[in-house]
């Protein structure tokens, strides 16, 4: 990956590039950043970077042999450590799910990561002891090609104590080698580690640069773009999955169930559940979350005047009037109930049951109102 594949964040990409022309490029970095933002990305085009073998003035070539490698993520220099699923597994058992997930595109989450990988769905993932041995033999040899080799540690919040087994090495590390760490939480990472690597803060998009690279990547209408920019929250990642919801019609299967559950329509109800059931758990969270979208405009309409609704027209007048029909503390309670069911869809309870007790849950709203 290049930088000018790396949506925006031009001036950070500046800075890392001055840093490799004037060989001042820390050795362990960590790029930290919200989901779906571009860390991952920024650490993919500065590993590219490194082993170009003809950089140019603001980014690697792109078409030297090292350059065509990292793009396809088989330099033999490089390796990738993430999450995986089972005790003893491994980064490298699952490196041909890496590729093909990252083709599609470098701002997806660890449920995309683990949808694609996961045989066992209620494995809690991790990255494991045996995980680090192997690297840290890796890293030990002698790079097969060039001078550097390099270690990105995507999602490294899941090291755990295990972890410790690098401090050695992120501290001392031999000679060119380099390791990015990219993260989301802060919190959840071993300070033992933070302390030894070198922060660079990755921000969030804001609406307006969703909008633009939706609007430029989809060809998507403005107000469309727009939509979804406000509603992702800087979430390119989420971006990407409303767009999806959109072409799935996901607001109108939510419009449709709420009316359901308003009309306490169970036949109707248990069609459109065992219907998103069978999305699979990465889209129950996906139509889930876009339905608290709609719930938070809903709530921002019934109690802000002269609110401009942040959805497309088809939708606004459902939005209207979803937030006549329940009060404010009733929309914040359905917002709280969809929010659990989505935790436990996350868990991997059972969908089709999760979703008709959250109808009955909604339902109840309904007639307190």
């Amino acid at each position: 990956m290049k930088f000018e594949d790396v949506f925006g964040l031009e001036d950070l990409k500046q800075k890392l590039v001055s840093n490799v022309r004037q060989d001042r490029l820390a050795h362990a970095q960590l790029f930290l950043g919200p989901e779906g933002s571009g860390n991952l990305a920024m650490a993919l085009a500065l590993t590219q970077l490194i082993y170009c073998q003809n950089p140019q003035e603001n980014d690697s070539c792109g078409v030297c042999s090292s350059c065509v490698k990292n793009q396809k993520l088989v330099h033999p220099d490089v390796h990738f450590t993430y999450p995986t699923v089972g005790a003893r597994e491994k980064s490298t058992t699952f490196i041909e799910n890496w590729r093909e997930i990252l083709e599609i595109h470098p701002y997806f989450n660890t449920t995309d990561w683990l949808n694609n990988i996961a045989k066992n769905e209620n494995k809690n993932p991790n990255i494991t002891k045996e995980e680090t041995r192997d690297v840290l033999s890796k890293l030990a040899l002698k790079p097969f090609e060039g001078e550097a080799k390099t270690l990105i540690i995507w999602m490294p919040e899941y090291l755990d104590k295990v972890g410790n087994a690098l401090l050695k090495f992120i501290e001392e590390p031999p000679h060119k080698t380099y390791i990015f760490l990219v993260a989301n939480n802060f919190d959840a990472l071993l300070t033992t580690i933070t302390s030894r690597t070198q922060l660079v803060k990755i921000p969030s998009y804001t609406a307006e640069d969703v909008s633009t690279y939706l609007g430029s990547k989809y060809n998507l209408e403005s107000n469309r773009a727009e939509s979804i920019g406000f509603l992702s929250e800087g979430n390119l990642n989420s971006a990407i999955n409303l767009v999806e919801s959109v072409e799935n019609n996901y607001a109108e299967i939510f419009r449709n169930w709420m009316l359901s559950c308003y009309k306490n329509d169970l036949n109707g109800v248990s069609q459109i559940t065992d219907e998103v059931a069978k999305f699979g758990r990465n889209q129950i969270q996906v139509f889930l979350t876009n339905g608290l979208k709609i719930l938070r405009e809903s709530l921002l309409y019934s109690t802000i005047a002269d609110y401009d609704v942040k959805f497309e027209d088809e939708y606004k007048q459902f939005i209207m009037k979803f937030s006549k029909t329940l009060s404010a503390q009733n929309i914040e309670s359905s917002y709280s109930k969809i929010n659990d069911a989505i935790y436990h869809v996350q868990r991997n309870a059972n969908a089709k049951i999760t979703l008709f007790n959250l109808s009955l849950a909604l339902h109840k709203n309904f007639i307190r109102n």
